[in-house]
């Protein structure tokens, strides 16, 4: 008993304790947010809102554009603004690359609050997602979780009915956990992160929005014809010459989405995955108190080579569920929609997309010019 309480009383060790409690509360302070890799999951979620909240001088938003990174690459917050600009009313985007439906809740009860004149909420839909829904946490949610009210962070867990384990607990709880291969990341290549936050430093983005889509690469330039064809081309054991219009990156990254979709299911009827999706989805609209913000759901175009994972075989499913979480959580008489996923259809669709779910530059303005019509339209009319 004596070397058991003089182990847990030595210097050394008591020491080592304070150190790390020290280290864990500079995390939990945010001192090394600034410090995260750059376009990280974690990175990305601070970012995104932080300047959003940092713009609110110049940009205070009535429309928030809320998903992922189909409204992040897909919309363009410039063109809405300019073609919103006889409404009077102005539009920023919280959009997070990755995000489940729990992190953009998050996100909402987190920086809503903070712009008062929001009266219309955009949120982007992908239309193979309810098929898809995890009952478990992955990383990327848990790295974005963690860095949004990380505590309430669990207890909205269980209320999404995720399968929560001890080691989501701790990497929600401690940032060092959360942090860890972040640590490894910097610690094996320096040089690489101190060249990023340097340029970031010397070349801070001014504009009120956090990002626009600046990708020129494209589906075309492959002349894919399947998804069989697509991994064929831009899979890793092809060696052909990257053709124009593609590079290196743009190559994998449709490998990854064509590789996806090959083995996503396609199913189109109501599911276990499906109805917990539409329960998270009501439980986003059941936290906006204010019941004077109108929800718009829009739906995205998108490569035709996964045509069959939306469109008239799933939209009615989406239509009916929408309809019903509405009228239960906002009681609207049906869900407000504007649909422009056959936007881009015809012979030059791949013109406009950067991977299978992604649009390039080309495709976001075509978007964002459509959808900034159609607002002006409903706005001036007030049928939204």
């Amino acid at each position: 008993m004596i070397e058991y309480i003089r182990f847990f009383t030595d210097k050394r060790l008591l020491s080592s304790i304070v150190i790390l409690v020290c280290f864990e509360l500079c995390l939990q302070a945010g001192a090394y947010k600034t410090l995260l890799k750059k376009n990280s999951y974690a990175a990305n979620v601070n970012r995104i809102a932080s300047h959003a909240v940092n713009m609110k001088s110049e940009l205070d938003p009535d429309i928030l554009i809320v998903g992922t990174s189909v409204a992040f690459e897909g919309l363009s917050v410039r063109i809405l603004n300019d073609k919103l600009k006889s409404t009077g009313l102005k539009v920023q985007s919280l959009a997070i690359p990755g995000s489940e439906l729990i992190v953009q809740d998050q996100i909402l009860r987190e920086n809503l609050p903070k712009f008062p004149n929001v009266k219309i909420i955009l949120h982007v839909m992908e239309a193979g997602m309810p098929w898809v829904d995890r009952n478990e946490l992955i990383l990327p949610t848990l790295a974005m979780l963690s860095e949004i009210n990380h505590i309430t962070s669990i207890k909205r867990s269980y209320e999404y009915e995720y399968m929560v384990n001890w080691q989501d607990w701790f990497y929600l709880i401690f940032k060092s956990i959360a942090y860890r291969r972040d640590f490894k990341d910097f610690l094996t290549e320096p040089q690489e992160r101190i060249k990023f936050l340097g340029r970031d430093w010397r070349e801070p983005n001014e504009n009120p929005w956090d990002y626009e889509n600046p990708h020129t690469e494209s589906i075309a330039a492959y002349n894919i014809k399947s998804l069989e064809e697509c991994m064929q081309k831009t899979g890793p054991e092809n060696i052909d010459p990257i053709p124009a219009g593609s590079t290196k990156m743009h190559k994998k990254m449709l490998y990854d989405t064509c590789a996806l979709s090959y083995v996503t299911t396609s199913e189109n009827v109501a599911t276990e995955r499906t109805g917990r999706y539409f329960r998270r989805l009501s439980k986003i609209y059941e936290a906006i108190d204010n019941k004077e913000i109108k929800i718009v759901h829009v739906f995205a175009p998108y490569s035709e080579l996964i045509y069959h994972f939306g469109k008239e075989r799933r939209m009615p499913l989406w239509k009916s569920e929408l309809n019903r979480v509405m009228a239960d959580t906002r009681g609207y008489p049906e869900a407000k929609i504007i649909d422009l996923e056959s936007l881009l259809d015809g012979s030059e669709n791949g013109k406009y997309c950067f991977d299978l779910i992604h649009l390039n530059r080309d495709g976001m303005e075509k978007f964002s010019n459509k959808l900034g019509d159609i607002l002006n339209q409903r706005i001036l009319e007030n049928s939204l």
